[in-house]
């Protein structure tokens, strides 16, 4: 029986193609069919959702015509929703300025636009193509911009997405509170949404922020944290990713074997990751710790094997030019120890070339050190010289740097009430000593002063937004208790009708004997003409119900169970924690029908004996 299992497999994969197939020719047909323009707009809708979702060859084709036959029709909300997808096609193909232009030329119709929705779509994805640009600035204006839209349209779910791309352009920017507290905003939506697989990117995200400020042991705290999460959830790429991050955490405090041990959990992971891409990048990190690794222990025949392995994983990933960024510090490493200088110098040049961009300063600090002694090796003391002042200009900026987040963290935290006032000043006279021994005793009257100033203006800024932030965070938690609380009427309306019913059975009971059975036949006529549950209810109720959990219905599609209308709503009506009984008033049914619906469900999803059958949807 488990060696047909395979074959079973193929042929329910080739049957769901082939029907997905069938939907797209039959709706190729009724396009050609269709009349009026008005007719053909409304099949090439429907017609690109179902291209987009099966990643056509021809989806291209017919976004342009939808576009232009929606600004034809006025539709410019269609015309614009339908853009996002080209300019997102435009930037999986590296053409980050055709995504920008034609972003740019349907915002010139913003004034036409009848939701928030539509501009916000299209500042997403211009910020994304700014970002590949790396044109920096102009990203981070445009995710800040999308996500206000999208807030205040109350699409939680895109803002959150918006928050956390403007966290990573933060961090690139090198600008420490606001990176904190985009990707502190992220995680809280993400949260609120139920989206723990985003809500545990975003700690690991702060966790590389820690990290790259000396915090190591608050990063790896945050990427356990993280960890715990995805391991629930069986995010394989997550889980490689934060073990590599560990592994690279451990080894910056000089645990060297902790780290190779984190480095290995990495690799395990790979053989679980569906995507090839994801695959490349998990592995590209855990052999660069390996690389890392070897160089330190001098054994320089393992360390080229592992950064090979690095290397060709790296031009599988979806940015190997940015990750390799990444890999030019341990090939000089590694071209050093080999003596091969000027491929080591190569190397270095480019990474130095890159110092505005990279947002690691400590790898442009070890970068100018390693060319500086590449120099002096050479007998080029004036080169050795020239780095070496660079070197240490840019240790001590990015000491100051550190300095400086290290109050800036603490100062957060003070204002997010998530330490007490006097842990506060501890830690951060603790951390003020510490930093103080590494600056020359002839900067410290200078660095004090600076340093208080700092605070001053950092305070108000980050009370500003603080503030600015909790009103917001409070304004979308009462909408969506709102929400909940509409939901909950309308379900109990509903359960009145049920009552109702219930109490019209009883009494064409005692009218079978009190007025005969011609009045008795008219009355049981009249309750079976009596729809506890209408479509109009249906629709009412779904509504409701997606404005509390936004993410249920398009989750369950996502399973692939081609699930029925009937089976949707039991469902919807277990999320609730409705029993049989109450399901089966509620839609004019038997208790032993709401049974075997759910007999019948459980077989269709193989869920086993004992498991509530949304708790397995979901898990699975």
């Amino acid at each position: 029986m488990r060696k047909n299992i395979p074959l079973v497999f193929l042929l329910f994969c080739i049957s769901s193609i082939g029907i997905s197939q069938t939907k797209i020719d039959s709706l190729q047909q009724r396009l050609k069919n269709a009349l009026s323009e008005k007719a053909q707009l409304g099949v090439l809708d429907t017609l690109t959702k179902e291209m987009i979702r099966d990643n056509h060859p021809e989806q291209r084709k017919y976004l342009d015509q939808t576009i232009a036959l929606a600004k034809k029709q006025g539709d410019y909300d269609l015309a614009a929703s339908k853009t996002r997808f080209v300019a997102q096609s435009y930037i999986y193909n590296s053409q980050p300025d055709s995504a920008i232009y034609i972003a740019e030329e349907m915002l010139k119709h913003k004034p036409k636009f009848t939701t928030p929705k539509s501009e916000a779509h299209l500042l997403l994805k211009r910020a994304g193509a700014y970002f590949n640009k790396e044109l920096l600035k102009e990203a981070s204006e445009d995710y800040d911009a999308s996500a206000e839209l999208f807030l205040s349209s109350g699409d939680s779910i895109f803002a959150a997405d918006a928050r956390f791309f403007a966290g990573q352009v933060y961090t690139n920017l090198r600008d420490f509170l606001l990176s904190v507290d985009r990707f502190e905003e992220a995680y809280k939506l993400y949260d609120i949404l139920g989206d723990t697989t985003y809500a545990n990117y975003v700690l690991g995200e702060l966790a590389g922020i820690y990290g790259r400020n000396k915090f190591f042991d608050k990063a790896i705290f945050e990427r356990k944290k993280a960890l715990e999460g995805l391991l629930k959830a069986k995010d394989y790429k997550g889980i490689g990713i934060v073990y590599a991050q560990l592994a690279g955490n451990f080894y910056s405090k000089k645990e060297y074997e902790t780290s190779k041990k984190y480095a290995d959990s990495a690799l395990k992971c790979i053989d679980s990751i569906s995507s090839k891409i994801n695959r490349a990048l998990v592995r590209m990190h855990a052999e660069r710790i390996n690389t890392d690794y070897y160089l330190q222990k001098n054994d320089l025949e393992k360390a080229k094997k592992h950064l090979d392995i690095a290397d060709n994983q790296r031009m599988l990933t979806d940015a190997p030019e940015y990750y390799n960024t990444n890999l030019l510090l341990l090939k000089a490493a590694y071209y050093k120890k080999t003596g091969e200088y000027n491929t080591a110098k190569n190397a270095l040049e480019e990474l130095l070339a890159k110092k505005e961009k990279v947002n690691d300063l400590d790898r442009s600090v070890r970068a100018a050190r390693q060319i500086a002694e590449i120099y002096a090796i050479q007998g080029d003391y004036k080169k050795a010289y020239d780095h070496s002042m660079n070197y240490i200009i840019s240790k001590d900026s990015l000491n100051s740097s550190i300095k400086t987040n290290t109050f800036l963290y603490y100062q957060s935290q003070f204002e997010a009430e998530r330490k007490d006032n006097e842990i506060f000043k501890k830690k951060a006279k603790i951390e003020i000593l510490q930093k103080n021994k590494e600056i020359e005793e002839g900067k410290q009257k200078v660095l004090w002063i600076a340093l208080l100033f700092i605070i001053i203006i950092t305070s108000a800024i980050s009370y500003f937004i603080w503030q600015t932030g909790k009103r917001k965070r409070k304004a979308l938690f009462e909408k969506i208790k709102q929400d909940k609380t509409a939901l909950d009427e309308f379900t109990s309306q509903l359960l009145d009708k049920s009552k109702i019913q219930e109490e019209l059975t009883r009494e064409l009971e005692e009218l079978k004997t009190n007025i005969g059975e011609k009045d008795t036949l008219k009355k049981l006529q009249d309750l079976a003409a009596l729809k506890i549950l209408t479509q109009d209810d249906w629709y009412t109720f779904k509504h409701k119900f997606t404005m509390v959990y936004p993410t249920f219905f398009k989750n369950l599609k996502k399973k692939n169970y081609e699930l029925t209308k009937s089976e949707e709503r039991l469902l919807a009506m277990e999320k609730l924690d409705l029993d049989n009984t109450e399901i089966a008033n509620m839609l004019a049914i038997s208790p032993d029908s709401v049974i075997k619906s759910r007999s019948r469900l459980r077989k269709k999803i193989n869920a086993p004996k004992g498991t509530p059958i949304l708790k397995y949807l979901e898990a699975s």
